[in-house]
């Protein structure tokens, strides 16, 4: 350590430059991660029949007003048919059937229109926010069984309302900055150098992006400003709460003349820890048996 401290000493703006990049890199595949385990990107991958691969997508979130679309891209088996079993996720209902048919399906995610060709069938919209479907997706080749894609787990996808992109772009961003912010400062307090602002901008950019920004994301998705403790269990709302109670901490444990380098690096690895628990776990959701919903106002 003492090394790299001489190294950023000889070298002070190119060892700011290459810790900022290495920030910038390391928040980038937090968010990748994020994105890849959360609920709004689709559960897609390949599954093998007698008669070649198929390749699937079923979105897993979608705005109310909206049908949800199961999908098989192209190229698909000859012969191969597919068929939808689903139902509302707590409901009392009865499993329905839709037969998958070819054609064209669009849908958008996050502001980007995507079109895909192949076989594919669409769920009528849900018209509370946060009540969910879970279906199974039962492929049949031309001399085989129906199988299921995903064996005996169904697959569940929620409804939210629309969430305004003047109000979930700045969200997102301010989250990133607040992010690399905090990267950033870990590394600075490794080679021992002029932390303090660097975890002022943590803590503000967190505020302004989780504690604002969030609340106002969740109103337009659910109908709530916060769903997590004390009124829930959302883990999304509760590891940015337990995220900057850390960085807190650690403001205080630096506060004036104070230099406390290992609550830095402790805030550092809370805030790696729980960027890696996919989001919305615990999130919110509407049961039909009982008309009620948790982290939503249905």
């Amino acid at each position: 350590m003492s090394a790299l401290r001489d190294f950023s000493a000889n070298r002070p703006v190119f060892t700011s430059i290459i810790l900022w990049v290495l920030a910038i890199l390391l928040t980038v595949g937090c968010f990748t991660y994020q994105d890849k385990t959360g609920p709004t990107y689709p559960l897609e991958g390949d599954f093998e029949t007698t008669d070649g691969m198929v390749h699937f997508k079923f979105l897993r979130s979608e705005n109310i007003g909206t049908g949800l679309k199961i999908m098989l891209t192209e190229p698909v088996p000859e012969g191969l048919t597919g068929n939808v079993k689903y139902r509302r996720f707590k409901s009392n209902d009865d499993w329905s059937f839709l037969p998958m048919q070819k054609g064209e399906f669009e849908f958008t995610r996050r502001g980007r229109t995507e079109t895909v060709s192949g076989f594919g069938a669409e769920l009528p919209s849900l018209d509370v926010r946060a009540g969910k479907y879970e279906f199974f997706v039962y492929i049949k080749t031309a001399a085989g069984e129906p199988v299921s894609i995903t064996g005996s787990n169904p697959v569940y996808a929620r409804y939210k309302g629309a969430v305004p992109v003047f109000a979930l772009l700045p969200h997102i961003f301010i989250i990133f900055i607040s992010m690399t912010f905090g990267i950033r400062t870990v590394f600075e307090a490794l080679i021992d150098g002029n932390f303090k602002w660097m975890l002022w901008s943590t803590i503000i950019s967190l505020i302004l992006g989780a504690f604002l920004l969030g609340p106002w994301v969740q109103w337009y998705a659910f109908g709530v400003w916060w769903s997590g403790f004390p009124f829930g269990y959302d883990w999304t709302d509760n590891k940015v709460l337990v995220g900057m109670a850390f960085w807190l901490l650690a403001a205080y444990l630096n506060r004036g003349d104070h230099r406390n380098r290992w609550s830095i690096y402790l805030a550092g690895i809370v805030t790696l820890v729980v960027y890696f628990i996919p989001h919305s776990i615990f999130g919110s959701e509407f049961d039909y048996r009982t008309g009620t919903g948790r982290g939503t106002v249905g």
